[in-house]
């Protein structure tokens, strides 16, 4: 059975079904449409039907639905990406329809002991500016598993999501979401920003989070 995107004939648009070590067989939604073929789709935002506001048992399960909006699970994806080296690529689309995103050569995340912390973030590229950097080697953090850098405050109670924070964040794309883009400063950081896009006060339309073995033949065109 495969265990990525990348492997044929699943280097398709699509639900499939992919087997890592220490897990059982599951379904993934590969994308080979938003940048080259053979990415795992990992997270996926496009109209707020979803609460993304959860605590940490159902983000280290996932939640959701491959057909709309989901998080696939930090366990599922602490799995994928100890199995070889994986690239990051994050999509963003604002209110206006315009299109932006930030690549990584290297992603991992550490396993549950280690509270998922995000160990691998390897070179940035794109056009969205790079605002997870600054959440580099951070533990993940939920409402009632408070790991971040801030001392006075739990980061994901704060500003309503679930991420890697530090102290607390330049980036939430777990956070609300909150059509029309921007919102107020009473809000700050609340929804879905990208510090280097938007600044803190803008929230996405679409994200999505894809992974991808990096270390796979994949023709120049495919990239």
């Amino acid at each position: 059975m495969p265990s990525s995107c990348l492997s044929a004939p699943m280097n398709t648009t699509g639900m499939h079904v992919i087997k890592v070590p220490g897990q059982k067989p599951f379904k993934v939604l590969c994308d080979s449409s938003l940048a080259g073929l053979g990415w795992i789709v990992i997270q996926k935002r496009t109209n707020g039907s979803l609460n993304f506001f959860r605590n940490w048992q159902e983000y280290r399960e996932g939640f959701g639905n491959l057909n709309g909006e989901f998080f696939l699970g930090l366990e599922n994806i602490r799995a994928i990406t100890a199995l070889e080296p994986y690239e990051l690529y994050i999509h963003l689309e604002d209110f206006n329809k315009t299109v932006r995103h930030a690549r990584y050569d290297e992603f991992a995340i550490d396993n549950e002991v280690g509270s998922y912390a995000l160990n691998v973030l390897g070179r940035y590229t794109g056009t969205a500016g790079d605002s997870l950097r600054s959440h580099y080697r951070m533990k993940f953090s939920t409402y009632d598993r408070d790991n971040d850098h801030e001392f006075n405050r739990n980061c994901a109670f704060s500003y309503v999501g679930a991420w890697w924070y530090n102290a607390c964040l330049d980036s939430n794309l777990n956070g609300q979401y909150i059509d029309g883009g921007k919102y107020e400063e009473k809000m700050f950081a609340r929804g879905m920003c990208w510090r280097s896009w938007h600044g803190h006060n803008y929230g996405y339309k679409i994200t999505q989070i894809m992974i991808r073995p990096k270390c796979r033949k994949i023709g120049p065109h495919n990239r």
